[in-house]
């Protein structure tokens, strides 16, 4: 398993627009911490205005040329159950400049988010204030089956774009998305069902759902599971911290993918953090540890 880092971690908002060459430098600082793929992420902003096909050669160029592979292409977009035909296309174009932009800087899976329930206002989980109780609120007339119906289309027809050019697709499944758990994983899997399409898995989603890494990777098995997230959480009051501040075996997780016959890269994701260089250098250090099972 190759250790990899995500772009956007090294940005002050992880959906910032990339500007002339900050794309580079953020691979050659990625590069200098030791790590051997990459990560990028597109916002449909970014497709429109800065992705051209010149400039992800050259991010792609300048990638390998210092060692660094880029793996998935993130594009930044939960809009696929929405029920208006208008915003499904805005989102199916993009996604196709998303897969045409994966395919110009080299990366090999295209990826993109699992929503809400559709109309569902925004779910948040206070832990200062466990009195509260959590729950959607949701809309009027709400229909699960139609809201999943909408949503397995949509990724139906991104797959469709995906496999025209030669790239496999994954999605990651957020916690209070319509997809958090690992058997509504298995269950979209399932539902799509093509070996081309897979999840993007994310260890602090899982962790702060209370859900155990480990076990979620026994179920979904290493054919699915098409990349890995590493990023921590203390299940209590903090996520996205440093693989090894939280608590996530990792050195439990990576045997795991090994068992399961994962094939994939171990992304270090670390987001919103004001010293990206001192924390995902934690977290390659702590990584590098586990994989040689010193830890």
């Amino acid at each position: 398993m190759k250790l990899a880092n995500v772009a956007w971690g090294w940005t002050p908002i992880p959906e910032d627009m990339p500007e002339g060459d900050s794309l580079i430098k953020i691979a050659s600082e990625i590069r200098a911490l030791g790590f051997e793929g990459v990560d990028y992420l597109g916002t449909p902003e970014a497709l429109d205005q800065f992705f051209t096909k010149e400039t992800a050669n050259a991010l792609g160029e300048h990638s390998r040329a210092i060692g660094l592979e880029p793996n998935v292409f993130v594009f930044q977009e939960a809009g696929w159950n929405d029920p208006d035909s208008a915003r499904n296309a805005d989102c199916l174009a993009h996604f196709e400049k998303a897969a045409e932009t994966a395919v110009n800087i080299g990366c090999k899976i295209v990826s993109t988010l699992v929503p809400l329930p559709f109309g569902a206002k925004a779910w948040h989980f206070n832990p200062a204030a466990p009195a509260i109780k959590q729950s959607y609120r949701m809309p009027a007339g709400y229909c699960y089956k139609k809201d999943w119906e909408t949503l397995m289309e949509s990724y139906r027809k991104c797959l469709a774009i995906a496999k025209k050019h030669g790239l496999r697709m994954s999605v990651e499944c957020f916690p209070g998305s319509i997809i958090s758990t690992p058997h509504a994983m298995l269950k979209l899997l399932e539902d799509v069902n093509d070996p081309d399409f897979g999840i993007q898995l994310d260890t602090n989603h899982l962790v702060a759902q209370h859900i155990d890494p480990e076990w979620s990777i026994y179920v979904l098995g290493g054919e699915r599971i098409f990349n890995v997230h590493c990023k921590d959480c203390d299940a209590v009051s903090r996520s996205n911290i440093p693989a090894g501040c939280g608590i996530t075996d990792y050195t439990a997780v990576i045997e795991a993918l090994k068992k399961v016959g994962y094939k994939g890269n171990l992304s270090v994701e670390l987001e919103f953090t004001d010293n990206p260089r001192r924390y995902n250098k934690q977290a390659l250090d702590h990584l590098k540890l586990c994989l040689a099972g010193e830890y």
